[in-house]
This record gives structure tokens, C-alpha cells and sequence, in this order.
């Protein structure tokens, strides 16, 4: 099984390879069809720089990011995500490179690069997990199952096999405490696992028992010494395994149990976003940035930027920077400003806050002085989604379920930013962090970035 996937990830990796080279020539000559002319020249050094920059951005976003699962566990949907993924961080690599080498590189070209690539690894796929299917369908290629345990779940299993036979799964039976009305033949006790283990041939067991059950370790031993392969079906309390990972070290192994559903995976790819994208914000908002400071500056002659300790991921206190804003003695007047908070919770807010300096307000409307947490996100401390990072002071009146709003890296916007921001009381803005916090994807950072500047440029809620 470990050789059929190992092979089943280097034949998936060269097939992407490939249609990495072949979409290249692809574009070129579709561009060229469709414009009735040479885009640029085939023996150009343009060519050369377009091609290499392509190619060398795509295999290395394959190479670091790219996964090939086993397509007989896992549905069309997961390889939908992973192509996704790998094409946009590979434009994001392009974009950053083109940038700093200062190439001219053509943004058609690249966009239809990015649209050709994509429809070709998908349609590859397709065809591979079709012409499996229809060979598993047929009996060939089958995985020999046996089933212990009987579970609600177990039912939803077998019907699911029975519906899809292109899985190329089939059960042999199942073993139990006592005889069961499922639709595969009783094997009988779970201490005749071995057995049933040494007389046929099987290439998996399904664990069908809860982690109390007193044979629940012994099946698991059983496999383990038989070398076949063990599923376990989650259900009830075990099913929070499947946000886990198995560490080593320390002297003994742990499984750790994480409360939030960001993999490890998808805390690399969100890292590599951040990185980049507030690496290039920076480059390209430098001139602004100079022009705010020359404001800020001439305003009042005051400091130009306003850092202040904030409690990030698991409440750990970091430097979170600002243009300055306010007056530089508005933390010495809060106090005398606490009976006009209009927030409710641990939060103060005023809408039109006497502190707040001529430049300050104009930069407070437009967002402007929140750019200054780019070089935050740059150096880890903050991203560019989550949950706004509030004031140690704030967090020590938090009651224990506003806490779970600290479980993850804070960021400079989130949806709290995107649905109206002061105009929102503190309970509402909590269930907003924490319906963020449950239901995180990828996907989900890239439409509030994409709703953060219309809702910026609205003004709606700032202050």
C-alpha cells in the first residue's frame, strides 16, 4: 500500500510537471492565434525570462505546496482545493519575482497561463479518478476490508461502499461482540481477529470501536504485528482525532488535539501569503507611507508612529504599530473620557473621540493609519485575517469563551472589519472572530481581502 502511494505521488508530480511545460507553449501559440501576431518574439530574451520565471514558479509551488492523495479515500473536491493552491501561490510567486527582478513580463499572457494550467490539471485528474474508477467498478484493483466493531456509523459506511463501487472497496465481514443485522456475513468474536487476519487475504481494517472499548488497543496491536493496514472510524468524542497531530520527543509520543481547524499545512500556505503579499504592500505603499509621515509630522511635530502592547495568538503581548492618530497625551486623558464609551464589553470606543488630531481623523477614515501593521504581518507578530488584537487590559475582563478569540494569530482585517466595524457591540463582534476562527479556510481570507477594500473605501463604521 505505502509503495502503490508513494508511486501513486511521483507519477501525479510528473503529470503536473508536464502540463506545466506543455501549458506554457500552449498559451503562446493560443495568444498568438487569438491576437493574429506574435505576443513576443519565440528566440527573445522576453521569451526566455517569461518562460523560465513560469515554469520555475509553477514546479516550485508543486514541489513545496502540491499533494497528491489517495484518490479511492478522498473525493474530486480535495483535489479541486490542492490545484487551486498550488496555481495561486505559484501567481503570487511569479508576481513577487517579476517585481523584484523588475521584469516586463506580460499580465495576459500570465493570466491565461494561470487559467490554461489550472484546466489542465483538473481535466487530468478527472480522467485519472474516471479510468480508475471504471477499472475498480469492473473488480479489478479492489481493497479487501474487514470491519470491527458496529457503530451507527457503520451502516452510513456500508451503504456508501454499496452506492460507489468505483471506490474499489469491498468488505469481507465483520467482527463483534455479538451478531449484528448489517449486510455483510459475521465473522464472529473480535478475539478471533488473528484468526481471520492469517486466513484471509485482507488489505485493511476498519475500527469501528470507541477508544474505551477494553479491545480497542488490542486490534490495533494485532494489526500492527500483522502489518495490515487500520482505519478508524470516528465517532461521538473520538471524532476531535481528526484535528489532531501525533507528535514525538519528550519521551513518549502525544497526539495533540488543536481547537482550531487551521493544518499544519494550511498555517505554511497562510504564513507564505502574509509574507508576500505585505512584503510587496510595503514596496508599493512606501511613497504614501513617506507622505503620511510628513503629515503627521508637520501636524503637531509629535512622534509619527503610535506602538502599543497588544496580546496576540494565546495572549502573548507584542508590538503592534500605528501612524499616530491621537493627541500624544491620549493615554492620560482615556480616563477621564471612560463615561462616553460607546461599546459595550471590554472595548472602548468613541465616535468622535476629542483625542483624535486633524491628520489623525482623515487617516482613521480612510484606513490609512493601519498601514504600518504590514511590517507587522511581515515579521510574524500579526496576518492579514483574524481577529483584531486587543489590549491586554481588554483581555483580562474577557469571560472564558471571548478567550478563544486569542487561539489564533490576530490580523489587520476580518469579518468584523468587513460588516460595519464600531457601528457592531462587543458580543457581536466576538461571534463574528469566532465564526471565523471555526469555519477558516484559505478561501475564506481571500474573499475578506477582496471585501476589505470596498468596505474601506464605504468608510462605513470607521471613526
Amino acid at each position: 500500500m505505502y509503495r502503490v502511494a508513494v508511486n501513486g505521488r511521483l507519477i501525479g508530480r510528473l503529470f503536473d510537471i508536464v502540463i506545466i511545460f506543455m501549458s506554457f507553449h500552449l498559451t503562446y501559440f493560443l495568444m498568438n492565434h487569438v491576437l493574429n501576431r506574435e505576443i513576443f518574439s519565440f528566440t527573445s530574451t522576453h521569451y526566455y525570462e517569461t518562460y523560465l520565471v513560469v515554469v520555475g514558479c509553477w514546479v516550485l509551488s508543486t514541489f513545496m505546496i502540491g499533494e497528491y492523495p489517495v484518490r479511492r479515500l478522498n473525493g474530486f473536491a480535495r483535489e479541486l482545493t490542492i490545484v487551486l493552491r498550488v496555481n495561486i501561490v505559484a501567481l503570487l510567486a511569479f508576481a513577487f519575482v517579476s517585481y523584484i527582478l523588475k521584469l516586463s513580463l506580460s499580465r495576459s499572457f500570465l493570466a491565461v497561463s494561470f487559467i490554461d494550467i489550472t484546466i489542465l490539471m483538473l481535466f487530468v485528474r478527472l480522467v485519472i479518478r474516471f479510468l480508475l474508477g471504471f477499472v475498480r467498478a469492473k473488480g479489478r484493483d479492489t481493497k479487501i476490508q474487514l470491519l470491527i466493531g458496529s457503530t451507527s456509523a457503520t451502516y452510513a459506511y456500508l451503504d456508501h461502499m454499496e452506492a460507489n463501487p468505483q471506490l474499489g472497496l469491498r468488505v469481507l465481514g465483520y467482527l463483534g461482540e455479538e451478531k449484528h443485522k448489517l449486510p455483510v456475513p459475521y465473522l464472529g468474536p473480535i478475539s478471533g481477529l488473528r484468526m481471520v487476519l492469517s486466513t484471509h487475504s485482507i488489505d485493511g481494517v476498519v475500527l469501528a470501536l470507541p477508544i474505551s472499548h477494553p479491545s480497542f488497543e488490542q486490534v490495533i496491536r494485532e494489526c500492527e504485528l500483522q502489518g495490515v493496514q487500520v482505519e478508524l472510524m470516528l465517532d461521538g468524542i473520538s471524532s476531535r482525532i481528526a484535528h489532531s497531530t501525533l507528535i514525538q520527543g519528550a519521551g513518549a509520543p502525544r497526539l495533540v488535539m488543536d481547537q482550531t481547524p487551521h493544518t499544519p499545512e494550511g498555517l505554511v500556505f497562510k504564513r507564505m501569503t502574509d509574507f508576500f503579499v505585505s512584503l510587496l504592500a510595503v514596496i508599493m505603499m512606501s511613497p504614501l507611507m513617506l507622505g503620511i509621515m510628513i503629515a503627521i509630522k508637520l501636524d503637531d511635530g509629535g512622534p509619527i508612529f503610535f506602538s502599543q502592547l497588544r496580546s496576540g495568538r494565546c495572549g502573548k503581548p507584542f508590538k503592534m504599530h500605528k501612524f499616530r492618530s491621537m493627541r500624544v497625551d491620549a493615554e492620560a486623558l482615556k480616563a477621564q473620557l471612560l463615561h462616553l464609551n460607546e461599546m459595550g464589553g471590554p472595548v472602548f470606543k468613541i465616535k468622535n473621540d476629542p483625542r483624535v488630531t486633524r491628520v489623525g481623523r482623515f487617516l482613521r477614515k480612510t484606513s490609512l493609519d493601519e498601514l504600518p501593521q504590514f511590517l507587522d504581518v511581515l515579521v510574524g507578530n500579526m496576518s492579514l485575517v483574524g481577529p483584531r488584537p486587543p489590549l491586554p487590559s481588554e483581555v483580562s475582563q474577557y469571560d472564558a469563551h471571548h478567550r478563544r478569540r486569542l487561539s489564533v494569530k490576530p490580523g489587520i482585517t476580518c469579518l468584523w472589519q468587513i460588516s460595519g466595524r464600531n457601528e457592531i457591540d462587543f458580543d457581536e463582534w466576538v461571534d463574528l472572530d469566532l465564526r471565523y476562527i471555526d469555519n477558516w479556510t484559505y478561501f475564506l481570507d481571500l474573499k475578506i481581502l477582496l471585501q476589505t477594500v470596498p468596505a474601506v473605501l464605504r468608510k462605513k463604521g470607521a471613526s
